[in-house]
């Protein structure tokens, strides 16, 4: 596991953060103060009550560390990211994004589509759901670009399946409701991790694969999490809860830093690697890109 793993949840905090000697100070109001290592940080949940100081923030940029700030909901609505992690070829991948031409950017949807639908099959089995099979036979049929929308598809398939008939569950992202709470909170983690691989491997996060959005600063990271997503999916449904409380919330974020691969690589490993992939492909360094399958050995092929 890389060094910078831990997820710092302070949505809920009502008091002050500050910087000492490499290390973040959340104090807490009635509370005694708590001292985290920058360095073991990769990603901090600001909510509405907390104030911090601008000399945390700083050092926080200068550590990689991504920062979301939260609404009332817990919902990220913000982030704030560091410039100087980038690698020197930061320029050169810009411009490769930037003139990547249609068809290799429907060609990486694809892959990327067909990675998400093998993953979501891989945790209908994993959690002992039915008709992982179908979904699998439907990742076979997805075309350049997507144009038949297998992933939608898929999608309504993956849902009435995933969760029991007791649980009468509906996907509604932002509903703050249930499960729907859950997921979304998982989500919100795992797409801190995203964007932190896309700036660590010098690729632009406004530059999407499929999502272009001008109201969207990270259209990368929501297309580039989509693979992943069946990680927090699996956790949140091998859960016998619908509160997200501090028990839930904790065994989301070791679901978000577990395991990805058969192989054993992490999901933060695997998001580094494939951030690094993508822009080798966006460069023209390598003919297709290779998507990493949740539960999966080899990446997606074909």
């Amino acid at each position: 596991m890389e060094s910078a793993w831990r997820v710092i949840d302070c949505i809920n905090v009502e008091g002050q953060l500050r910087y000492e000697r490499g290390r973040m100070v959340v104090c807490a109001r009635d509370k005694e103060p708590v001292e985290v290592p920058l360095a073991q940080t990769a990603v901090l949940l600001l909510g509405l009550r907390a104030n911090i100081s601008t000399a945390l923030l700083s050092r926080l940029a200068q550590e990689g560390v991504s920062v979301l700030v939260c609404d009332w909901k817990g919902v990220p609505v913000g982030a704030l990211d560091s410039w100087g992690a980038t690698p020197s070829r930061v320029v050169i991948r810009h411009w490769a994004q930037v003139e990547m031409t249609v068809p290799r950017q429907k060609n990486a949807w694809k892959r990327i589509v067909k990675a998400k639908i093998r993953g979501q099959a891989r945790c209908l089995e994993m959690c002992g759901r039915p008709r992982g099979g179908a979904l699998l036979q439907m990742s076979r049929h997805v075309r350049t670009g997507d144009v038949s929308n297998v992933e939608g598809m898929a999608a309504r398939e993956y849902w009435q399946n995933l969760f029991t008939p007791e649980e009468e569950f509906s996907r509604q992202p932002g509903s703050g409701i249930g499960k729907n709470a859950l997921l979304d909170y998982g989500y919100a983690i795992l797409r801190g991790f995203v964007i932190r691989a896309i700036l660590a491997a010098g690729l632009d996060p406004t530059f999407g694969v499929n999502h272009h959005n001008r109201s969207n600063y990270f259209c990368l990271a929501d297309d580039l999490i989509e693979p992943f997503r069946p990680v927090v999916d699996c956790c949140v449904a091998q859960m016998g809860v619908f509160t997200l409380d501090r028990e839930a919330k904790q065994r989301i974020v070791e679901a978000v830093n577990g395991q990805y691969t058969a192989g054993g690589l992490t999901v933060p490993s695997s998001l580094n690697d494939f951030a690094q992939q993508y822009g080798l492909y966006c460069e023209g360094r390598c003919d297709l890109l290779r998507v990493p399958v949740f539960g999966e050995n080899n990446n997606e092929e074909g």
